[in-house]
């Protein structure tokens, strides 16, 4: 059967028997648009019960790293840092990423991923335990927080890949896209809520519960990978890392589409992140010309406009074609990006929040549903290692453009500028490779043959008239 689909005005471009059929091998199977997905397949993933244990863990767990995560700038200026300073935080614990990305793939394909995740996650756990006797014996000082943060990092690029991999043996394939994308939601819900609970904690009982919560929430996904099957080793038996990350690597840049989203990754890391992982306080106090309740409202926006996002992120993971709302959650993050930069009025910025990080969330979100259901299982760790580091690997050097162009042009005109190279970006990359527009298909059961073989769509049009 074809998929009929809004590309590039083909009338189908997905043939059941591939080029097999084209060429007479087979019979040429055409039929009736296909009827969309009911709402219920979104959710088909909640059908499983080694899918419900693995999301309930992980969601108590990021709920615990953003209690965490929002209380990590107040307690850097408790201590007597900076603006600065806490740049130079978010930039340690990130720059991890740019070392252990691709090795993590690699040692997720290697090992047993459960074991793996134990190990990382009960170092998480004591870090952060660590991180409450510190601060309770008045022990923590800021080149040690800068330490831990490194550490923390590693951890968690190490980790990042084996939880990818180990979320996808929690269903049947045909149901992966769904747990993809309530994973996304899970972590728009932890999003929302975590830095709620940390305010909360910080005003009852400090920065030491903070983090006490924080470990104790490891204690979830400790229980949780106990409850998991183990998994098998996926490298070939003596197969070296490096051999196995040039096999990952030829499997994404084979692909013209897959090559085409790990650019758009690229740029969003560099341009699309770093405006709202740095920026959005000095925005408030130089834009908008505001304090700490518009900061909270400007960041409530944004975590709604995300949970909205991971909503509709449910209904559009099952589309049988991912390019078209990926391209346009890319471009509405891009245009709100210059529109927030140019802002000085609250109400708009705050209708901008949400509007980007509903955008931001569906770019996001179905770009990992497409690297994890287009990739292999044998691949599928290591190619959303490749995935991180086209991404949050590119965010340390992001966070130093957008430092220098907040110097050069002030905060307001840095962000500006950063959406204007996002958009501009998007265009280049879809004049180059626009087989971007047509991601996903090649999770399907039949061959996209309207991005790789333009003879192939011109047999096709001419089979149907």
């Amino acid at each position: 059967m074809a998929h009929w689909l809004r590309d590039r005005g083909y009338r189908a471009y997905a043939v059941r028997g591939g080029v097999a059929a084209l060429s007479g091998e087979v019979p040429l199977e055409l039929g009736p648009p296909e009827e969309p997905l009911p709402a219920s397949h979104a959710l088909a993933a909640l059908r499983h019960s080694v899918f419900r244990r693995y999301s309930l863990g992980v969601l108590l767990s990021l709920v615990g790293n953003w209690v965490e995560a929002a209380a990590y700038g107040y307690v850097v200026l408790l201590l007597g840092g900076s603006a600065a300073t806490l740049g130079l935080i978010g930039f340690l614990n990130t720059i991890p990423n740019i070392v252990f990305a691709l090795p993590a793939g690699a040692l997720a394909d290697r090992y047993d991923r459960r074991k793996v995740l134990f190990v990382f996650q009960s170092a998480n756990m004591a870090l952060a335990a660590a991180l409450a006797v510190l601060w309770a014996t008045n022990s923590l000082t800021l080149p040690l927080l800068g330490g831990l943060a490194v550490c923390g990092g590693i951890l968690g690029t190490l980790s990042f890949p084996a939880f990818q991999g180990m979320l996808a043996a929690t269903v049947p394939s045909a149901h992966l896209e769904s747990a993809v994308a309530l994973n996304s939601l899970s972590l728009q819900l932890a999003r929302f809520a975590g830095p709620a609970l940390a305010g909360f904690l910080l005003a009852w009982g400090g920065p030491t519960w903070v983090f006490s919560v924080n470990a104790a929430s490891f204690v979830a996904v400790l229980v949780t990978l106990a409850l998991l099957p183990a998994s098998r080793p996926l490298a070939r038996a003596g197969q070296r890392a490096a051999g196995s990350m040039k096999e990952a690597f030829r499997f994404v840049f084979g692909q013209r589409s897959l090559a085409a989203l790990m650019a758009l990754m690229v740029l969003a890391g560099l341009f699309g992140t770093p405006p709202v992982a740095f920026m959005i306080p000095a925005l408030v106090r130089y834009n908008l010309h505001a304090g700490a309740g518009t900061l909270g409202a400007l960041m409530a926006a944004v975590g709604l406009g995300s949970l909205l996002g991971s909503v509709a992120l449910l209904r559009l993971s099952q589309r049988p074609n991912k390019g078209e709302p990926l391209l346009a959650g890319y471009g509405v993050t891009a245009l709100v990006l210059a529109g927030i930069g140019a802002s000085t009025s609250v109400p708009l910025s705050l209708v901008l929040g949400a509007v980007g990080g509903f955008g931001g969330v569906l770019f996001v979100g179905l770009s990992t549903v497409v690297v994890q259901a287009m990739s292999p299982d044998g691949l599928r760790a290591r190619t959303m290692a490749i995935w991180a580091a086209a991404f949050v690997g590119m965010l340390p050097f992001g966070a130093l453009i957008t430092a220098g162009l907040a110097k050069w042009l002030g905060p307001g005109g840095a962000v500006f500028v950063d959406g204007v190279a996002v958009f501009v970006g998007a265009f280049v990359v879809l004049a180059l490779r626009p087989q971007v527009a047509w991601l996903g298909c090649a999770a399907l059961p039949e061959a996209c043959l309207a991005g790789t073989s333009p003879a192939a769509v011109a047999a096709i049009r001419a089979e149907t008239g």
